[in-house]
């Protein structure tokens, strides 16, 4: 009986730990391996005008590019970026997809994080993991920041192997968790570093 209520309260502790408002989440770099170049693409900020990243460069982004493409091999662990309720996921793409591809709605195996409110509404703060290995998204769960939520794939509208990670808050092209010249004054990672590389550390509360 003892051992039953110490498993009980553990798990009711770690349930309640996602509902602390977090009036504005900074996040961690979701993969903990960097390939070289770590990132493939940037944030594009000029849908349909041009390319600018969140540096005013345009050789490291595409046309109305909404996230960040972390380059990494198929299997790779993904991470929460801030703790949150998974809410929504998709798990039915082949690993590998293709340029054009719909499934998932282009996304592929993918899984959406809710970082504000009761967490489970897609309101507020969302980040989103797309392109993920087939049945290796996990559900239901909160999340603490850190926590594994799948691996890497090149599932849906996709043409190699890597994670595209989007922060929603607000309409395109404001999504951008980069700070820089042609960005926020303030970054949304955790740390950012001056090669672009976010860090992996999670945000202390």
């Amino acid at each position: 009986m003892k051992k039953s209520y110490f498993v009980l309260s553990a798990l009711a502790l770690i349930l309640s730990l996602p509902q602390i408002a977090l009036a504005d989440p900074r996040f961690r770099r979701p993969i903990n391996t960097t390939l070289s170049p770590a990132i493939s693409a940037y944030y594009d900020h000029l849908s349909g005008t041009g390319l600018r990243t969140y540096s005013c460069s345009s050789n490291t982004t595409y046309n109305s590019h909404a996230g960040t493409d972390f380059r990494a091999s198929v299997s790779t662990l993904i991470y929460a970026s801030a703790q949150g309720g998974l809410y929504y996921r998709y798990n039915s793409c082949p690993t590998y997809g293709y340029a054009g591809s719909t499934c998932g709605g282009g996304y592929g195996n993918h899984a959406k994080i809710d970082h504000e409110g009761n967490m489970t509404d897609g309101q507020g703060w969302v980040t989103v993991y797309a392109h993920m290995k087939r049945d290796t998204v996990v559900w239901p769960m909160s999340v603490l920041c850190g926590g594994s939520i799948g691996q890497t794939g090149s599932s849906g509208n996709s043409t190699g192997p890597h994670l595209h990670f989007e922060v929603k808050k607000y309409s395109y092209p404001n999504n951008d968790p980069y700070s820089g010249s042609c960005s926020h004054a303030t970054t949304w990672w955790t740390y950012q570093g001056a090669n672009g590389i976010p860090g992996t550390q999670c945000q202390q509360l």
